[in-house]
């Protein structure tokens, strides 16, 4: 498990021992790839700890990543230590300049969330609100159409996104999920329940009943 006092995302992170704080980071990795949130070499994080940044090297199955293969960056992108970062380093440094109360970056491929994406349309709001925590969490969740990994286009286009500071999740369509949180524990949520709502939708074929509207707001 995380332990969560040694997670990003805290004033008493700046503080703590930067190996801890790269082993908490593969923690995170490896449960993203046990709780089949990716697969293969599919996926990549970021997590923000004061002046640096730590990202998944490229090439490199989360299920893999440990502490001497973390590459850290600066706040302009620049490798302090480590090889190449996933080649969705601009994607994840757009995200945490538009979320300055954001520290990680969660990026997933499941399955069932890319099918939910090539089953629904781009657009402030897509997949329908089909559980509490879903609402709680991520609802209205908005998708971006197809856009290639990697490219500059992409990272641009998801760093506007999350300038709303109601978004919290992000859709791609035929590619994954992005979510963000203040520490691991909040982005998981996010991706877990989102995940969930995504295998409610595509197990039903799209026929669940929604929560209705009039307790929309109510959930929280």
């Amino acid at each position: 498990m995380i332990e969560r006092k040694d997670k990003l995302g805290t004033e008493s992170a700046g503080r703590t021992n930067a190996s801890i704080l790269k082993k908490n980071f593969c923690r995170f990795c490896h449960f993203l790839y046990e709780r089949h949130l990716v697969s293969g070499v599919g996926g990549n994080v970021s997590a923000r700890s004061a002046d640096k940044i730590f990202l998944t090297p490229s090439g490199y199955s989360l299920r893999d990543v440990e502490p001497d293969v973390v590459v850290t960056v600066n706040n302009k992108g620049e490798v302090l230590e480590g090889g190449t970062p996933t080649k969705d380093t601009n994607m994840h440094l757009g995200i945490l300049r538009a979320k300055p109360d954001a520290n990680v970056v969660c990026h997933v491929h499941g399955a069932y969330i890319i099918a939910a994406t090539t089953m629904l349309t781009p657009g402030p709001d897509t997949l329908p609100p089909l559980t509490p925590g879903f609402v709680y969490y991520a609802y209205p969740l908005p998708m971006v159409p197809f856009l290639v990994p990697g490219s500059e286009v992409l990272a641009k286009t998801v760093a506007r996104e999350f300038s709303n500071e109601k978004c919290r999740a992000l859709f791609l369509q035929n590619h994954g999920l992005v979510t963000v949180g203040k520490d691991f524990q909040e982005a998981l949520n996010v991706a877990e329940e989102i995940d969930e709502a995504a295998r409610i939708f595509v197990l039903t074929d799209r026929k669940a009943k929604a929560i209705p509207s009039k307790d929309l707001d109510r959930i929280g």
